[in-house]
């Protein structure tokens, strides 16, 4: 499976229309209780505001965390092809293999995502479906 969205190389203008967007890594990391937030003797119930915000549970909550890396290609021949991606989206460098320009800055929050361990969809599935939420592949064509 692939997404299929136009891609901009990073600080050149150049946008690749149709660019082909395959997820490369899925990490998965357990995290077996909720982080607690910086301490703020100042407040009544001593936390710091806003540190469990609603909305950012990615962040603190409990839970299997899945972290994507997306290698970013012209399109599906050139993969096929074995060809080097043109761009790279994830937030560990380190699952940057090809060593290509990062083109989407600011992407790293969306490449994490709960994983669901009740679902019979795959890990893999689900990470596909947490990038089609997101404001960037909204409106995506999926492939293959």
């Amino acid at each position: 499976m692939a997404l299929i969205r136009d891609y901009e190389l990073s600080g050149t203008g150049i946008v690749i229309e149709n660019a082909y967007h395959i997820i490369t890594k899925i990490n998965v990391e357990k995290r077996l209780q909720d982080v607690p937030g910086p301490v703020d003797t100042s407040r009544p119930d001593g936390m710091t505001a806003g540190s469990q915000e609603v909305g950012k549970e990615i962040y603190w909550k409990a839970g299997y965390l899945g972290t994507i890396a997306v290698d970013v290609y012209k399109d599906a021949e050139s993969r096929e092809a074995g060809l080097q991606p043109i761009g790279f989206i994830g937030v560990n460098p380190s699952d940057n293999a090809n060593g290509v320009n990062v083109g989407t800055a600011g992407m790293d929050h969306i490449c994490k995502f709960f994983i669901d361990t009740e679902t019979t969809a795959s890990q893999m599935e689900q990470a596909y479906n947490h990038l089609m939420t997101t404001e960037y592949y909204s409106g995506s064509a999926a492939s293959g």
